[in-house]
């Protein structure tokens, strides 16, 4: 069964049937420009190419979209995998965040409240920091100014 989200593939069959015409013409050419004498030769090393195309298209075709559709499965666990991970650390960073401006606000006294309020802005600051890092894959103090 197909995943309904994948665009299906047309087939050309005008291409196709314009290669197996032009293929036989040319072997047709090929016979009548032998000599009489070689064209048992001739027809044994066409069956040869024939059979060895067909060997290679039948491992071309029907394999190909085996290998896609194996690489694309190990690509989608690595990136789910990933993306599980990364989810993970930042919940982390967020429960992180939570504890400490819960300490830092259980420690509010109405004559610090200018400092608090800074602090809890830098903790903010650096806790959106820590994910944008996390999110987009930068390391700590790597991120391109805004310049």
């Amino acid at each position: 069964m197909t995943d309904s989200t994948t665009p299906r593939t047309r087939v050309r069959w005008g291409w196709i049937i314009g290669c197996i015409v032009l293929g036989l013409a040319g072997i047709a050419a090929g016979f009548a420009l032998v000599a009489p004498t070689d064209r048992t030769a001739y027809a044994a090393s066409v069956l040869a190419g024939v059979g060895t195309t067909l060997l290679l298209v039948g491992f071309v075709v029907l394999l190909e979209r085996r290998i896609i559709d194996t690489t694309a499965k190990v690509v989608r666990r690595a990136v789910d995998a990933e993306r599980q991970a990364s989810d993970e650390r930042i919940d982390r960073m967020v429960g992180d965040f939570e504890d400490r401006m819960a300490t830092e606000w259980a420690r509010f006294h109405p004559a610090d409240a200018e400092a608090v309020r800074r602090r809890s802005a830098q903790l903010t600051d650096e806790m959106v920091d820590q994910v944008v890092d996390e999110a987009t894959g930068y390391a700590k103090n790597s991120r391109p100014s805004p310049e």
